[in-house]
């Protein structure tokens, strides 16, 4: 991909660069910008990423900013231990020694057309300060190419569709796995839904899901990360119906319980409701995991021992809303209580 023109114009714009670049040369122009001049643009944009690193480590923990490979020789060639061991080093760092984000020859390409690669794009929109739940907008931005001169190549936008490719990576990389998932049934009878929740790649490298819940089955597909929430859709298979969920995750990279909410209609009445969900990942990658039966568990089930189940159940019956029921389509007078004098 390449950069947007509006990551180009934030940098250009930024109060940091222009105060480093003022008396640094005459050309305004920073397609002619000269090598020097795009060491001291990647300095400013180096010293201002580490600071941010240092804050929220999980940037480079996620591998959002630094791939994976070249994290590990950075931890092997500066002898830390962990993640941790390297924010250190990145605070112990003095005025004058700057970690290399991004160089001053990959900027000065970008601004020639060359192609962005997502972790180095990153690293701009940390740079940018841009939150992380507008990074997918950011990265979407329709990019105008343009020749030496500034000149448009190309009025068509830029194409591309599906899950944002930094999205893809961290949900392979963290999400993946088996979970058991609880909810409340919609019937009033008291009783919570347990059952396997899968989420694997396929074939094609598509993230999918796989569950069947109150004997429905039910398949689907990771549609990204957003605003630090995973969204899902699944097809109930058995008869026309659509399950959309969202789970918090924020920066988590070893999620044990997600808590979200899921859209879908009421058996009993078939309106619009929103569940509280509640996925637990299990440990290991059980083959037959998906072929175990749901369960019915009843709010006043006893348990002898603390287990997985017994806490998600305790917190969902001390739960008051965990089952939200839309109403049906009615006129405007009947949304009016009838103590209210006007």
């Amino acid at each position: 991909m390449f950069l947007s023109e509006r990551v180009k114009k934030a940098i250009e714009g930024d109060a940091g660069v222009i105060a480093a670049l003022k008396g640094k040369g005459r050309e305004s122009n920073w397609i002619h910008f000269t090598r020097t001049q795009f060491n001291l643009v990647a300095r400013i944009i180096n010293k201002r990423v580490s600071r941010e690193v240092i804050a929220n480590i999980d940037l480079a923990g996620m591998h959002l900013i630094i791939g994976r490979q070249q994290l590990e020789k950075q931890l092997l060639n500066l002898r830390c231990d962990n993640i941790y061991d390297f924010s250190r080093h990145l605070g112990d760092l003095r005025e004058y020694q700057v970690f290399n984000w991004i160089s001053g020859k990959t900027l000065q390409s970008y601004w020639q057309n060359g192609k962005a690669k997502y972790v180095k794009l990153n690293v701009l929109l940390v740079f940018l300060q841009v939150p992380f739940s507008d990074w997918e907008l950011w990265q979407k931005e329709r990019n105008r190419q343009t020749d030496q001169y500034g000149y448009s190549l190309s009025r068509g936008p830029a194409s591309g569709s599906g899950l944002n490719k930094s999205s893809l990576a961290i949900i392979k990389t963290y999400y993946l796995g088996n979970y058991f998932l609880y909810y409340q049934k919609t019937d009033g009878s008291k009783n919570i839904i347990k059952t396997p929740f899968i989420l694997k790649e396929n074939e094609n490298g598509q993230i999918i899901v796989k569950s069947v819940s109150e004997g429905h089955r039910y398949s689907g597909k990771v549609m990204g990360i957003r605003d630090g929430c995973l969204y899902i859709n699944c097809q109930n298979l058995d008869f026309e119906e659509m399950e959309q969920y969202v789970f918090n995750i924020g920066l988590e990279t070893k999620p044990q319980v997600l808590f979200g909410v899921s859209n879908t209609v009421s058996v009993k009445n078939r309106r619009a409701v929103a569940l509280k969900n509640i996925l637990v990942k299990q440990q290991g990658l059980d083959p037959g995991f998906e072929n175990i039966q749901e369960a019915e568990i009843p709010f006043g089930r006893k348990y002898a021992m603390r287990t997985e189940e017994s806490l998600v159940v305790g917190h969902l019956k001390q739960a008051s809303n965990n089952i939200i029921i839309t109403l049906s389509c009615c006129n405007l007078d009947e949304l009016e209580p009838p103590d209210i004098a006007y």
